[in-house]
């Protein structure tokens, strides 16, 4: 059974990077098979280790030569190389250091898999994506410094001490199993941690990386349970749908599109007042606001304040005419829910409101209710 689980959540949207990820991955699984699988003879289950172990040593540095000269070559601010650099030393050298002392190493195989757990939630899941959110921006036209200091700003911590947390949990897991009489302490404890890691990995899971914003499904989910509770207190619920006028899904226009759709994202999620209003991606190039408790006339002034700090980002898109910034068109539907399933209609509504408002000439809103 492999360790590492290739899925969405380690795709950065660049097609040979996470070819690479995906074959880095490939190789730590089969170090874990080493390392966990059948009882081999001393003899045996050191060349088995060794050819691992070496196989992993060579794809990583094939594939860090890659990702080293892919940063030089689209012009990354020094500081973020020389970080993501320093990184792929690190883990050479202590691959390294780790195999030299396999023989005087407590519990090698929980160590190294610790090891390797932490370099996933650390790099892969933290700095290559980060790698890639300056890409797009310095795409867009932003300085390679600008776009680091963005990124600074925005990095996810939370996410690189979680799969920290992970990592030390493996090896907590195995290290109890040495002692029998510990065993039934130890499972209840790892359970328990197991558990609260899980409930915290599902929650990163209903976000979309990109945009740092609750995926559509999760907006799904979240939009069904409301409704339900609107309908039993009969109160008005309120659903925005948010489009940048003016963008296409042509695949030359992507980065600048992604870049464009962040600092949206940012701007949407600053313009809502509450916590209990959930912002999230809705499409392509549309975001969506779920609004509790809210009926037109609130949900006109969050609209206006949405189509307000858009507009005033300034954001240019080479889609766009020259001089020519993006905007944004509102459609909302708000009014106490008719039954308990009518969240695709509030969606409906909304969507036939945005389309009106993009036929009004975008920059603007449009409500139903």
């Amino acid at each position: 059974m492999d360790l590492f689980v290739w899925d969405r959540s380690f795709s950065t949207g660049m097609s040979d990077l996470d070819e690479q990820h995906q074959g880095l991955i490939n190789t730590f699984n089969e170090l874990h098979t080493s390392l966990f699988g059948a009882p081999l003879p001393p003899e045996q289950r050191e060349a088995v280790l060794r050819r691992s172990v070496d196989r992993l040593m060579a794809y990583a540095r094939t594939q860090f030569s890659a990702e080293e000269a892919w940063m030089q070559a689209h012009g990354l601010d020094e500081r973020h190389v020389f970080v993501h650099r320093r990184q792929h030393e690190q883990f050479i050298r202590n691959l390294r250091e780790l195999w030299s002392e396999r023989e005087t190493v407590a519990e090698l195989p929980a160590r190294m898999m610790g090891f390797l757990s932490s370099w996933i939630g650390l790099h892969v899941l933290g700095v290559d994506p980060a790698m890639v959110r300056q890409l797009h921006q310095v795409q867009a036209g932003i300085s390679p410094a600008d776009a680091y200091e963005r990124e600074a700003s925005v990095s996810d911590k939370g996410l690189r001490a979680l799969l920290n947390m992970v990592g030390r949990l493996y090896q907590d897991l195995s290290m109890q199993t040495v002692a029998l009489g510990q065993a039934r302490q130890g499972q209840a404890q790892a359970e328990n941690q197991v558990l609260m890691i899980s409930n915290r990995l599902e929650v990163h899971a209903r976000y979309d990386e990109l945009l740092q914003v609750a995926n559509q499904r999760y907006f799904d989910q979240r939009l069904h349970e409301e409704v339900a509770r609107a309908y039993r207190g009969e109160t008005a619920l309120a659903v925005m749908l948010v489009a940048l006028d003016g963008l296409t899904d042509a695949p030359q226009r992507l980065d600048a599109s992604d870049a464009c759709m962040q600092a949206a994202a940012q701007a949407l999620t600053q313009s809502m007042k509450r916590t209990t209003d959930l912002v999230a991606r809705h499409g392509t190039h549309q975001l969506a606001v779920m609004m509790p408790d809210t009926d037109g006339l609130g949900a006109s002034r969050a609209a206006l304040r949405v189509v307000k700090a858009i507009a005033d980002l300034g954001w240019v898109h080479p889609d766009l005419p020259d001089g020519q910034v993006v905007t944004a068109s509102v459609g909302l539907a708000a009014r106490v829910p008719r039954s308990r399933d009518d969240g695709h209609a509030l969606v409906a509504q909304a969507a036939q409101a945005l389309a009106q408002a993009r036929q009004q000439g975008g920059n603007g809103m449009v409500l139903r209710t």
